[in-house]
């Protein structure tokens, strides 16, 4: 049978171009290392074993030979193939190799022995899973010269394989796909490769068919490269799997706030509620089920924030238990600031909230100013907003405290997200599911989401937003005008902490302020005055600035709400 040689097809072809890429580094070999002679026998057994046998001239430069052996290389733009190696040792000079250590190695093996001088070195291994199936059939591969600091002047390689139809082989620099200077198929079957000058870390890599006669299996591993793109593929498999897991997320969000998030109660748009009882002494101001304006607030947004303790305070002020008096600035341009006077100490008529806060804001004296206030008064406002949500569930207005509700909701969706980014770690590194990860991380987001909203009124709750939202719409769309001018001022002041909650401050301000009646400056209303020639037609800018600025005050503290 004559010598012949086939060349790949150029699909295969084009797949060994793909550089074998052995993911551990050449080990560091002395400068003078000289390789002056290269043989190499291999055998492929009849379960799949490549058993390998390379002899070495060597002209060492120091006293340590070092080189690898790689276990995954690179089979194409996705994959990696992975080898088994086994059974490894080594001689020299036809003794054992003296200090000879095989240890492993990213993604590969370091082989170290004892050489000086001239040694002729040989190693023996077994090399697994180098059996593949292709779509040119059943074929066997290894890159059989590899891991070697120095070059090689000339290498020869006899490869026995029952059953081997043609040969091709690649040697140069990792990557290319220079054909070796001779490769053939003898008439015994055996592989016969000859390469002149493999450069140092260069490799050659012999690839065979095998004949239908073959009986040998294919055993080839290949593992997946990991990469962004692969890691969150998009197809068909994982944005359907995604989008199911979202909706089941997004509904069972949706179905927690159905069943246990909305209001027992319908609210409807109502009336404007006129806050007037008319009785012996004219009418008074009286609010729709004797709400509070913290409680006004609270009930509205199901939070106690800022605006409600504002609030609650210019209510009391109004209803005799402090002065806030507006102090002298020295300048147009100065810094504008009040002074708070405790009028009474307050007693059981109080709700436990305002108590709470009447004594927060006089813990230290009974005579305080807003500028000074905020540093003291902060530590304090914890107790002030327990007892507001407290007294909106004593009312019977929520079932449970609505802060509670939404901290275990939200700490129900930070946990399925902080899960979801976990799987999405996971996913990522191991699959190409990434975004089912993803997707559950989104479902947490909207199970957060949905806590925001998640505290449910009770009946009484709702009816009492219902007459809330008809009081918005009186002070929005009414005035005082119809009262009698002596009654005039007392409701609008009883309207004003009611209004600064519903975002009205400004309306209720100029409609105390439409009383002033003459030009001469006045001392005051009782619960608020000025400095020296001021007029109360001026305190719709000063209710503004103070709202303003002790909300300022607390603001600063507004991690506490």
């Amino acid at each position: 049978m004559s010598l012949k040689r086939r060349l790949l097809p150029a699909a295969l072809l084009a797949s060994l171009t793909v550089p074998f890429v052995a993911f551990g580094t050449l080990p560091a070999q002395a400068a003078d290392d000289q390789i002056t002679s290269y043989v190499a026998e291999a055998t492929l057994t009849g379960d799949g074993i490549l058993k390998v046998k390379e002899t070495v001239d060597l002209t060492a430069g120091g006293d340590t030979f070092r080189r690898t052996l790689a276990t995954r290389v690179r089979s194409d733009a996705a994959e990696d193939r992975i080898y088994a190696i086994s059974n490894i040792s080594a001689t020299v000079n036809g003794q054992p190799a003296e200090n000879f250590e095989n240890k492993a190695i990213d993604n590969g093996r370091e082989l170290s022995l004892k050489a000086s001088g001239q040694a002729k070195i040989v190693y023996s291994y077994d090399v697994d899973n180098v059996v593949a199936d292709s779509t040119e059939g059943r074929e066997v591969s290894w890159p059989i010269v590899q891991g070697y600091s120095a070059s090689i002047p000339k290498a020869a390689v006899t490869v026995n394989v029952p059953f081997a139809t043609w040969v091709t082989c690649f040697a140069g620099r990792v990557g290319s796909s220079m054909p070796c200077t001779t490769s053939q198929l003898a008439e015994s079957a055996a592989l016969e490769i000859e390469q002149n000058g493999i450069p140092a870390a260069g490799r050659l890599t012999f690839l065979t068919g095998l004949s239908d006669q073959a009986t040998v299996q294919p055993n080839a591993e290949f593992k997946t490269r990991w990469s962004l793109g692969r890691a969150f593929t998009v197809d068909s498999t994982t944005l359907g799997l995604s989008v199911l897991l979202l909706g089941i997320g997004i509904l069972a969000a949706a179905a927690l706030w159905y069943f246990r998030g909305r209001d027992a109660g319908k609210t409807g748009e109502g009336a404007p509620e006129r806050p007037v009882l008319d009785g012996a002494d004219g009418p008074q101001f009286a609010a729709p089920d004797g709400i509070r304006p913290g409680q006004v607030g609270t009930v509205v947004d199901e939070t106690a924030d800022v605006v409600d303790i504002t609030a609650t305070l210019l209510d009391l002020a109004v209803r005799n238990y402090l002065t806030i008096v507006e102090l002298h600035r020295e300048s147009h341009f100065g810094k504008l600031d009040w002074e708070l006077r405790r009028l009474n100490a307050g007693g059981p008529e109080l709700l436990p909230y305002e108590k709470a806060l009447l004594d927060a804001v006089f813990a230290e004296a009974d005579t305080v100013t807003v500028s000074t206030l905020g540093h003291a008064l902060r530590p304090r406002l914890g107790l002030v907003r327990e007892q507001l949500y407290a007294d909106v569930v004593t009312q019977g207005w929520f079932a449970s405290r609505p802060d509670a509700v939404r901290n275990r909701w939200t700490t129900a969706g930070l946990v399925l997200l902080g899960a979801g980014a976990l799987l999405t770690i996971v996913l990522a590194i191991v699959t190409k599911f990434g975004l089912v990860g993803f997707a559950v991380m989104l479902a947490g987001v909207a199970l957060t989401l949905a806590g925001q909203v998640a505290p449910a009124r009770t009946a009484r709750g709702a009816a009492v937003l219902g007459r809330v939202a008809g009081l918005q719409r009186y002070l929005a769309e009414e005035t005082s005008a119809d009262l009698p001018q002596s009654h005039r001022l007392e409701f609008a002041s009883r309207c004003l902490p009611y209004a600064a909650v519903l975002g009205l401050t400004e309306k209720w301000a100029l409609e105390i302020a439409a009383t002033d009646d003459d030009d001469d400056p006045d001392a005051g209303i009782g619960w608020y005055s000025g400095p020296e020639n001021w007029h109360l037609s001026n305190i719709g800018e000063s209710l503004s600035n103070f709202v303003a600025a002790f909300g300022g005050t607390l603001s600063s503290a507004r991690r506490l709400f």
